[in-house]
């Protein structure tokens, strides 16, 4: 069985509610990632905050009167998705492309024991159908 562990990134970046959307597009450009969870003081997940959550908070504020958006103004915390699911590092990867699939999720963070380990995304099960299109390929030609 594969398991989350097996795929997920272990070095998560992560973000406050409190942290405004420019720090979290530059981060996102820093380390060209398009998810980050957002977290509480004890690194427990709080919420998600992506690439889309911003130019969709963007993109509101330019329909309004203002033409100029002041990203410093417009906090995670206004803009993050809270609804979160989450899976354990020992879960079958299956399990996790199922609940990324069914909820049309960008990713999930990896919990154990109530701490953020973790986060597997939809590019990481690219990677895996990746690894798997070339061991069929491999297996063709012995």
């Amino acid at each position: 069985m594969i398991t989350v562990n097996e795929f997920m990134s272990k070095d998560v970046v992560t973000l406050k509610a409190s942290d405004n959307i420019s720090v979290a597009r530059e981060l996102m450009k820093e380390e060209d990632i398009r998810h980050i969870p957002v977290v509480d003081d004890s690194h427990f997940p709080v919420g998600i905050i992506t690439q889309r959550d911003i130019l969709r908070a963007q993109d509101s504020a330019l329909s309004g009167n203002n033409h100029i958006v002041n990203d410093e103004k417009i906090l995670l915390e206004q803009i993050m998705s809270r609804e979160i699911s989450y899976v354990l590092p020992g879960e079958p990867l299956r399990i996790a492309g199922l609940k990324l699939q069914k909820n049309k999720y960008g990713c999930l963070p990896v919990m154990d024991n109530n701490k953020l380990v973790g986060i597997i995304t939809d590019f990481d099960f690219v990677d895996v159908a990746i690894n798997l299109i070339e061991q069929m390929e491999h297996s063709e030609y012995d």
